[in-house]
């Protein structure tokens, strides 16, 4: 199942159902890389491919990019590129619930001369590590193993967008409020089924299908 709609969780709960089906796949972009819905997805049969989202080190030094820094689970430090360990330091918090914990080495940071490249920060650089990172490690190293169908993605889901934008003209909606933008939306996407279809079968097997639909609704 390829998901751009809503949450990634809702989506493939609602594709399960309908289905009818213990376990399935879901495909899904950066967008929906939050640890919350894939946990739900995992606890409910459902195996996410998603990848992670990419941040920079603001310097745009790709080699202290945050994933270039090497964590050790056994005694929760972080290793730096240039060598350094970094400890925990604050617990981060949201609305009262912890969301993840920095790590940090300030003196170091102080006397390094990679500084510069490392990061814009006066006091030095911090790592931020999410309270799920564990699991999150998990769901990238299963997305790695398979690049091959998250790449089906790519090319079945982002291909309706790029019709509809560039050769369409759609590039903005004409209306105003949720309900209304969705409406035109609905209705955009409507096209675009009716045309790949006629594209596919030609409207004379259209027309014939739906003649039998009809008259097996009013048998």
């Amino acid at each position: 199942m390829f998901t751009d709609t809503l949450t990634e969780y809702n989506m493939a709960l609602r594709a399960k159902k309908l289905f009818n089906v213990n376990k399935l796949e879901v495909l899904a972009d950066k967008g929906y890389y939050k640890a919350e819905d894939l946990k739900k997805c995992v606890e409910h049969g459902i195996t996410p491919y998603v990848t992670k989202q990419g941040y920079s080190n603001k310097t745009g030094d790709k080699v202290f990019y945050p994933e270039k820094f090497t964590y050790n689970k056994e005694q929760d430090i972080y290793i730096c590129p240039a060598g350094q360990t970094l400890t925990r330091g604050r617990t981060r918090k949201m609305k009262g619930q912890i969301i993840g914990f920095d790590y940090h080495n300030f003196k170091a940071c102080r006397l390094c001369s990679f500084k510069d490249r490392c990061t814009k920060s006066t006091r030095g650089r911090t790592i931020f590590r999410h309270k799920d990172q564990d699991f999150l490690d998990t769901i990238n190293f299963q997305t790695e193993l398979n690049k091959n169908k998250y790449k089906l993605r790519q090319m079945i889901v982002e291909h309706p967008f790029g019709t509809i934008k560039r050769s369409w003209g759609a590039y903005y909606f004409l209306t105003r409020r949720k309900v209304s933008v969705a409406a035109e939306l609905s209705l955009t996407f409507l096209a675009y089924n009716m045309k790949r279809a006629m594209n596919i079968l030609g409207a004379k097997e259209i027309v014939k299908r739906l003649r039998e639909r009809r008259a097996m609704v009013l048998s």
